[in-house]
């Protein structure tokens, strides 16, 4: 299995034996959530091109966020390409009459299942166990707190805490703690820091959010953190 990180955020490329799936692209220089005075990030390095990046033969988006569903990057994508998400994801894609098909995660043709959190209401904090032949990942962009989860080859999660008020969600982000919690119970090979992005925030959002990330040379040596456009073979 072959990983390429496609930017800091949380864009991949996971090449299967002989599947490649794309997971949540963001490739415009910002996104805004509700309003710009609400909140819109900026990248801060220059995001791949679409029509320079390999073809998948999947696209999975994890959340109907836009930073994950992203409009702008998705309508560059050939509309041939089949979309997977959640019923949520896939109702706000099919608004935008670009894409031919759209694939609920319980019908897609390799094993996608959500494993959701302790708490039944928090949608954020899902993972999702993707099994293509005898490679596995867990991806769980916002952290997750879950009883059990299956063994895996590879941990795709953040590693840093963004916090906000509970009123605006709360703790998005869960941290380093539970990337290393969800690693020993993964029992992974390795883990994969993704959504740890130190974005350029505007609006109300920035303005009450509390950020922390990892100092990289203090981690569990299992935890990887690829360069923008970096590959690894797992």
């Amino acid at each position: 299995m072959k990983i390429t990180k496609l930017n800091d955020d949380s864009s991949w490329l996971i090449d299967f034996t002989e599947t490649t799936l794309m997971i949540d692209p963001w490739f415009t220089p910002y996104q805004v959530d509700l309003a710009s005075w609400f909140s819109i990030q900026y990248h801060k390095t220059k995001q791949p091109t679409v029509t320079d990046l390999k073809k998948p033969d999947y696209i999975f988006i994890s959340n109907p966020f836009t930073d994950h569903c992203n409009k702008e990057t998705l309508v560059q994508f050939d509309p041939s390409i089949p979309i997977i998400g959640n019923k949520k994801v896939v109702n706000k894609i099919k608004k935008w009459g670009h894409f031919k098909e759209l694939i609920l995660i319980e019908n897609a043709p390799f094993e996608i299942k959500i494993i959701k959190g302790l708490n039944p209401f928090d949608l954020v904090h899902n993972a999702y166990y993707i099994q293509h032949g005898n490679e596995s990942i867990l991806y769980a962009p916002h952290g997750s707190k879950v009883k059990q989860v299956p063994k895996v080859n590879v941990l795709i999660t953040t590693t840093s805490r963004y916090q906000l008020p509970f009123w605006l969600g709360g703790k998005v982000n869960l941290g380093y703690s539970a990337a290393v919690k969800l690693l020993r119970k993964t029992q992974c090979r390795i883990v994969l820091s993704s959504h740890d992005e130190q974005k350029i925030g505007r609006g109300l959002v920035e303005v009450l959010a509390k950020k922390k990330y990892v100092n990289r040379e203090h981690v569990n040596t299992k935890i990887k953190f690829l360069l923008q456009g970096e590959t690894i073979n797992v």
